[in-house]
């Protein structure tokens, strides 16, 4: 959920603890749970929510345009049988455009195919499935090369291993 949230246009708003997954509520009268990040679950939580901040402030596409239609495109919401979303996120320019494809289920899609807008090289920026986010590790391309081919309704697209509840972020 929060690639999908850092990835949507709006303002983002993580509060007290939000980032580690804290499992109580904030309260004035006591401390964060700070001591949560000794379990491997909060710590990577933690890395997942660190790597998406970078992200977020690296890539203008993320909030030049928040406020505007112009700064985002769905390329497939309707998608209700496999619960999988996937849409781009743009700058002023039209320059180093994002693209987020998110897993909803727990169903691995090793052969997932995403329809794409240009014919373009497609760079993996973000996995969860990297080991740091405790997800399996897997090795994948850190590059995808879009072909011809209908797919969302678009003329190009490229395959990529769509882990449970996984998502991916690619930059082009």
């Amino acid at each position: 959920g929060y690639a999908f949230m850092f990835g949507h246009p709006g303002k983002k708003l993580l509060f007290m603890g939000q980032e580690f997954a804290q499992s109580q509520e904030w309260s004035e009268a006591r401390e964060i749970d700070w001591h949560l990040l000794e379990n491997p679950d909060h710590k990577h939580m933690q890395n997942w929510v660190k790597s998406l901040l970078h992200i977020y402030r690296r890539n203008p596409a993320l909030y030049e345009l928040d406020s505007s239609w112009d700064g985002f495109e769905w390329i497939n919401a309707n998608d209700a049988k496999r619960s999988i979303f996937s849409f781009v996120r743009k700058n002023k320019d039209g320059k180093n455009k994002l693209l987020f494809v998110c897993n909803f289920t727990p169903m691995e899609r090793p052969d997932y195919r995403v329809g794409v807008p240009a014919a373009k090289t497609y760079k993996l920026i973000l996995d969860s499935d990297a080991e740091e986010f405790g997800g399996e590790g897997v090795v994948r391309p850190q590059s995808y090369r879009a072909k011809k081919g209908k797919c969302d309704g678009r003329d190009y697209s490229f395959a990529y291993p769509l882990g449970p509840y996984g998502v991916a972020v690619f930059r082009f």
